[in-house]
């Protein structure tokens, strides 16, 4: 399934900003997040568990800080249209 979403690169992760979609992976699971800012070295987004396939640890769209070491794929064309 991974195919059909975009893969990070450096620059796609830098022209990142509010609205965006992304997966990230937190410790063993892998979360999609759409991001509301971003800092310096951080982005905060709000969770999406109804977008994720199997085991989401949270029920509703929690509001959560993550890296973009953390981002493994892009939504864009799927969830957001950059």
């Amino acid at each position: 399934m991974s195919e059909a979403f975009t893969v990070p690169t450096a620059g796609l992760i830098e022209n990142l900003g509010p609205g965006c979609f992304v997966q990230i992976r937190d410790n063993d699971n892998l979360l999609w997040v759409e991001i509301d800012a971003v800092y310096d070295s951080e982005f905060k987004g709000r969770l999406h568990p109804k977008l994720n396939q199997g085991y989401c640890p949270f029920e509703e769209e929690n509001e959560v800080l993550f890296c973009k070491e953390q981002i493994t794929l892009l939504g864009c064309d799927r969830y957001c249209f950059c």
